[in-house]
C-alpha cells in the first residue's frame, strides 16, 4: 500500500536512559556535541525540541524538527505517519538525553528516550533509542518508528550521489529497470538491511562534497522463517531495520524499525512494479523497541573517496569477527574433491559441472566441461598439476594433464576461435558463442598449468602453442579503442554481443603471456585494453557485466575483473595510475561483501546455509538480485598486495575476512560438521534476505578454484597461506616478496625468442 506523508520528518539518535530532570522549557539544554567536522545541536524552544547536525564550516545541515516519527497501523489498515518533537532535553556526562511522548489518533501512547553522544573513532554521533508502548488504544494493531534527517533547503535527489551497498551507486544509471532504485522519479527508497553488506546509506552533495551517512549500529537483524511475502506482517520477532530515503525533492535520510521495503522491493523477486513489503511491531503495553544509529556529516573530495571512507567507518563500527579456519585442511579437502570427482569420458577428462551437496552426482549429464567461469576446468587442472608435483602424486599429475590436453588439442574451431563448453556425452560443443569471461578464465588456468609443469621441469610446448593461438586471435579482433566485444560466434567469427564491458577479462592473460613469451604485441594489446577500461570503467565508476550468465549489470564480479586487470597492468609497467585504478576497484568491490552477521533462522529446515555459521565474508552477487555467494574469496591475495602498496589497514582486514570467513559455508571441519553437506563441499549460492539461507543445493567447480587460488599464491609468493600469520612478519620482507612477484607474476619464460 502506498502511503503519502503529510509531514516533513527528520529524526536522529536516541537511546534508553534513566529519568532526568527536564530542561528549562524556554532554552535548549546544551550547546551541542562535536566531531572533528560537525556539530550536533538542539533546536526549538518551549518543550518543542528537535536536533540538527551542521558542518563546522556552515555549508551543510541535516535536521529534524520532530524526531519522534511513527507509522501507526490501525486495525482497519488505514496507516498514517504521526510526528512529535522532544518535550525535554538534558545534558549529562557529555551526552544529550532527549525525551518525548507521541499519542496516536486511537489514544495509544509511545514514550521515546533517546541518547546522543559523539564517538571519536568513527567521527560520528551515536543515537541510542528506546521506544516503549505505555498505552495501547483500541483499534491500533501495530507501529514502526523512524530516525531520519533532511536538509532544510529543497534539493533534488539528482543533486546527490548515493551509496547503498550492493543496491545503489552514484545515480544508479547503469542498473536494469527491475533493480531497486532504478528510477529516480520514485519517491520512496527503503531497503531491508539484510540485503545490505553493511546496514548504511550515504548521500554526497555533488556541488559541495557534503556527505551524510546513516549506519545501523549494533544491528540485531533477526527474523523468523515465516517472515516472507508482500503482505503486512506485525510481529515482535522482527528485529531488522530498513535504511534509505524518501522525498525526491528534499531527501529524508535515515532508518526505519522494523524494516519495510518499498516503493520497490525484491521480496518475491525483483520487479518493475511498485510494491511494498510492510513490517511492524505490535502495539502492546510494555512492548519496547531498542536500536542505535550512527550519523556522520563530513566533507569528501569526490564520490570514490566518500564511498571508501563511509565503508571504512561502517566496517569499524561493525568490526566483524574473523572465522578461525585450518587453511591447510581446506586446501587438502579441495584437492581431494577434484581427485575424487575427476572422470574420463570418451577420450576427454574433467570434473562435473555440479555436485549435489550430499556428495552425489545427480546425472551423467552433469559431467560436462566448461573451460572457465562456473566450470573452471583448466584452472582446476592446474591445481591438480601443482599438487601432484609437490607431493610426487603421479595420479594427480596425470589427471590434470589429461584435462589440459583435451582443451589444447580440441578447443580451437575450424576457423581458429576457441570453443569453451563441451559435452563428452554426446560428444558435442555447446552454444555457438565464445564469451570473453569464460575465455579469460580458461586461458589464465592454462598458463598456470603450463607454468607449474615448467617449474617441475617439463615444458608443455603444445599447451603454450594453444595459448599463443588464442592470443593471436584476440589481436585480430581487438577494436581500435582497445576494447573487445563480449561474444563471438566460433563457427563464423561474427560478433554475437557487441557489449565491451568484458574487455578487462582477457587483460591478465595477455600480460602473463607477454611475460612468458616476451612477444611485444601481447604487451601492447594489454596496455591498449587497459587504456579502454581506465576510461570506460574506472573514470565513470562503471563496474558492470562481470558474470557471463548475468551480463551488463552492475555487479561484484565486474569489480573483481577490473581489480585483477589493473593489478596485472601495474605489474607490467609499474605505472601509478593502474595502482590507483586497482585501489578504487577494491574499495568499491568490498562494499559487496557482508561485514555484519545476518542471522539465519535456526528452525528453517529448508535453509542450505548453516544457521550455526556467520554469513560474513560472503558477498551479494549483483544489482537486481537477491543472492549471495563465496566468490570474493578469490581476491584475498589481491587485497593483501594492495595493503602492502597502500598500508591501508582496511585492506588488510578485508583480505583476512575474504580468506577466512568465506570458508564458513564449507564442510571442512570434522570436529564441527555441517549436516547434509559432504566433506569439502559448500553451496554455490544462497539468499541472505528472505527466505534467509535458502539456495542452490549444488557445489560447482568454480568454488574450488576461488577458494584455492589465493592460498596457492600466498604460499608461493610469501611462504605462508595465513594472512593473519603473514601480517606478523616484517613489513619490509613482505614488500620485497611482493616486488619480486610483480617482476614476472611468478611465471617462467618460454626460453624461445619471440
Amino acid at each position: 500500500m502506498m502511503i503519502k506523508h503529510a509531514f516533513i520528518y527528520v529524526l536522529i539518535l536516541l537511546v534508553g536512559c534513566k529519568k532526568t530532570r527536564p530542561a528549562d522549557a524556554d532554552t535548549p539544554a546544551s550547546t551541542g556535541l562535536q566531531t572533528t567536522e560537525a556539530t550536533l545541536k538542539i533546536t526549538g524552544e518551549k518543550g518543542q525540541y528537535g536536533m540538527a547536525i551542521t558542518l563546522n564550516d556552515g555549508t551543510s545541515t541535516y535536521a529534524q524538527a520532530t524526531p519522534l516519527l511513527v507509522q501507526v497501523i490501525p486495525e482497519n489498515g488505514q496507516t498514517y505517519w504521526a510526528q512529535a518533537a522532544y518535550q525535554s532535553i538534558t545534558e549529562t556526562g557529555g551526552q544529550l538525553l532527549a525525551k518525548g511522548e507521541l499519542r496516536t489518533n486511537n489514544g495509544s501512547v509511545l514514550q521515546f528516550t533517546d541518547t546522543y553522544q559523539s564517538q571519536d573513532d568513527c567521527g560520528c554521533f551515536i543515537a541510542s533509542r528506546q521506544v516503549e508502548v505505555s498505552s495501547a488504544g483500541a483499534g491500533d494493531a501495530g507501529f514502526a518508528t523512524r530516525l531520519a534527517l533532511q536538509q532544510p533547503e529543497v534539493n533534488s535527489i539528482r543533486a546527490y550521489d548515493v551509496m547503498v551497498p550492493a543496491v545503489w551507486y552514484k545515480q544508479n544509471e547503469y542498473v536494469s529497470a527491475h533493480a531497486l532504485a532504478s528510477n529516480l522519479n520514485d519517491n520512496y527508497y527503503w531497503f531491508r538491511e539484510d540485503r545490505l553488506p553493511l546496514p548504511l546509506v550515504m548521500l554526497r552533495n555533488r556541488s559541495n562534497g557534503a556527505t551524510f551517512a546513516v549506519y545501523h549500529h549494533h544491528p540485531n537483524g533477526s527474523t523468523f522463517k515465516e517472515e516472507d511475502g508482500l503482505n503486512r506482517i506485525i510481529d515482535a520477532r522482527i528485529q531488522f531495520a530498513a535504511l534509505g530515503l524518501e522525498n525526491k525533492e528534499q531527501p529524508l535520510v535515515g532508518l526505519t524499525f522494523p524494516g519495510s521495503e518499498g516503493e520497490r522491493t525484491g521480496v518475491y523477486g525483483m520487479s518493475t512494479e511498485k510494491r511494498w513489503a510492510w513490517r511492524g511491531h505490535p502495539m502492546q503495553v510494555g512492548f519496547v523497541q531498542k536500536y542505535e544509529v550512527a550519523l556522520s556529516l563530513t566533507k569528501q573530495a569526490d564520490y570514490p573517496t566518500a564511498l571508501k571512507n563511509t565503508w571504512a567507518t561502517g566496517y569499524r563500527l561493525s568490526n566483524p569477527a574473523v572465522y578461525p579456519v585450518d587453511l591447510q585442511a581446506v586446501y587438502r579437502q579441495q584437492i581431494n574433491v577434484l581427485d575424487h570427482y575427476w572422470k574420463e569420458i570418451n577420450g576427454t577428462a574433467g570434473v562435473p559441472f555440479r555436485i549435489l551437496l550430499n556428495g552425489l552426482v545427480e546425472s551423467e549429464a552433469d559431467y560436462n566441461w566448461d573451460m572457465g567461469f562456473v566450470g573452471q576446468q583448466l584452472a582446476n587442472a592446474s591445481l591438480l598439476i601443482r599438487a601432484g608435483g609437490q607431493t610426487n602424486h603421479t595420479s594427480l599429475l596425470e589427471k590434470g594433464e589429461k584435462m589440459v590436453d583435451f582443451w589444447a588439442t580440441h578447443s580451437l574451431s575450424a576457423i581458429g576461435i576457441p570453443r569453451t563448453w563441451y559435452d563428452p556425452i554426446p560428444q558435442s560443443w555447446r552454444s555457438d558463442a565464445t564469451h570473453m569471461r569464460v575465455l579469460g578464465d580458461g586461458m589464465n588456468g592454462l598458463l598456470w598449468a603450463w607454468n607449474f609443469r615448467k617449474k617441475q621441469g617439463v615444458d608443455k610446448t603444445a599447451w603454450l602453442a594453444f595459448a599463443t593461438q588464442v592470443a593471436d586471435w584476440l589481436l585480430t579482433i581487438q577494436n581500435g579503442d582497445g576494447s573487445f566485444f563480449q561474444q563471438y560466434n566460433y563457427q563464423t567469427g561474427a560478433v554475437v554481443n557487441n557489449t565491451k564491458n568484458n574487455t578487462s577479462n582477457v587483460i591478465p592473460f595477455l600480460v602473463d603471456l607477454y611475460l612468458i613469451t616476451g612477444k611485444q604485441t601481447y604487451r601492447d594489446a594489454a596496455l591498449k585494453a587497459g587504456d579502454f577500461i581506465y576510461q570506460q570503467t574506472h573514470e565513470p565508476f562503471h563496474y558492470a557485466g562481470g558474470a557471463a550468465d548475468n551480463p551488463n549489470v552492475p555487479d561484484k564480479e565486474s569489480a573483481s575483473m577490473a581489480l585483477r586487470a589493473f593489478m596485472a597492468l601495474h605489474d607490467l609497467d609499474k605505472t601509478d595510475r593502474w595502482l590507483a585504478a586497482a585501489l578504487q576497484a577494491a574499495y568499491y568491490y568490498q562494499t559487496w561483501v557482508y561485514a555484519w552477521d545476518v542471522p539465519i533462522p535456526a528452525d528453517d529446515n529448508r535453509a542450505v546455509f548453516p544457521a550455526s555459521r556467520s554469513i560474513t565474508g560472503t558477498s551479494a552477487i549483483a544489482t537486481a538480485n537477491n543472492a549471495a555467494d563465496t566468490y570474493a574469496a578469490i581476491d584475498a591475495f589481491n587485497y593483501f598486495r594492495l595493503y602492502l602498496y597502500s598500508h591501508d589497514e582496511q585492506l588488510l582486514k578485508q583480505a583476512t575476512l575474504l580468506l577466512n570467513n568465506t570458508k564458513q559455508f564449507m564442510n571442512w571441519d570434522t570436529g564441527n560438521n555441517i549436516p547434509k553437506i559432504a566433506p569439502g563441499l559448500l553451496g554455490e549460492a544462497f539468499t541472505v534476505t528472505i527466505p534467509r539461507g535458502h539456495g542452490v543445493n549444488y557445489f560447482l567447480p568454480w568454488q574450488t578454484f576461488n577458494l584455492l587460488e589465493p592460498l596457492v599464491l600466498l604460499q608461493d609468493v610469501f611462504g605462508q597461506m595465513d594472512i593473519q600469520e603473514l601480517s606478523q612478519s616484517p613489513l619490509a620482507e613482505l614488500e620485497q616478496a611482493n616486488r619480486t612477484y610483480a617482476a614476472n607474476r611468478g611465471f617462467e619464460t618460454s626460453g624461445k625468442t619471440p
